[in-house]
């Protein structure tokens, strides 16, 4: 009788536990460009070993993480900055009925001027092409930097975004390829274009360090404009207190993704939650 209750016993602990034991949650995260490090060499690996295992899609532009996003094919994405991802909002969430939102903060990544042809801007030319991005977030703040930089002037306004209309003069009479962002590295060799804007990723995708860039994005975490161009990892607004996405935040945030930000990265990214 009492190997019998022993038996018994050992059976209702073992399916307690069973019982008790969390399901392995598998997660899709929508990613752009080559430059994952911090997913591939902590944030998975880490996760991995507490059952949630995240799965990197990568795309190669700014349109189709989001979509994805909304449509409910990938669970979260991490590629875009506020500004970006406040405009898509408003110009797409109707259309798609959902929001998406920001999880955390990941990383800021300055927006550089870089050329194959000319090594600064004293040499640019009547006419000179100039690779710009055509999504309004990044195109504005292009266009501001060129402003910043001496080479335009924009008119006074007080749009959060500016466009090709609103240049006041432009000394050079620049000819602006407006293009997707991914493709301003490719748009490079032509020599019809005298510079181009890349951001960090595919700054660095295309071998490019911040020393490379004819002009770099200045930028001040603690100024409050400087907050739309932090990156974030966006989800749709419903799932924002799930627990397993909570805890992906949370890894993102730790010492060894900081680590990465002063070895691989070394200013191509700066972390942005500290």
């Amino acid at each position: 009788m009492q190997k019998f209750l022993a038996a018994f016993l050992m059976i209702c602990i073992l399916l307690t536990f069973s019982a008790c034991k969390k399901e392995d949650v598998y997660v899709k995260v929508g990613v752009v460009g080559e430059n994952n490090e911090q997913w591939e060499q902590v944030i998975i690996p880490t996760l991995e070993k507490e059952g949630i295992h995240i799965e990197l899609v990568q795309y190669n532009d700014y349109v189709m993480p989001n979509r994805k996003l909304a449509d409910g094919e990938i669970d979260m994405n991490a590629f875009q900055h506020y500004n970006f991802l406040n405009n898509w909002n408003e110009e797409n969430g109707e259309y798609y009925n959902v929001t998406l939102a920001a999880l955390c903060d990941t990383l800021i990544a300055p927006l550089g001027i870089y050329s194959l042809h000319i090594s600064s801007f004293t040499e640019l030319k009547q006419g000179d092409g100039v690779a710009i991005m055509n999504d309004d977030a990044n195109r504005s703040r292009a266009l501001r930097m060129l402003e910043d930089a001496g080479i335009i002037t924009l008119v006074d306004t007080e749009n959060t975004f500016v466009s090709l209309s609103d240049i006041a003069e432009n000394p050079y009479n620049l000819k602006f390829f407006e293009m997707e962002a991914s493709l301003t590295s490719a748009a490079m060799r032509d020599p019809a274009i005298a510079i181009a804007f890349l951001n960090g990723t595919h700054a660095k995708d295309a071998g490019f360090t911040n020393s490379r860039a004819l002009w770099a994005e200045e930028l001040d975490l603690h100024n409050p404009l400087t907050r739309g161009l932090i990156n974030v990892i966006a989800v749709r607004s419903d799932d924002l207190n799930n627990p397993v996405y909570r805890r992906i935040a949370e890894v993102y945030h730790s010492d060894d993704v900081l680590a990465l930000f002063d070895t691989v990265y070394a200013g191509i990214y700066l972390p942005a939650w500290e």
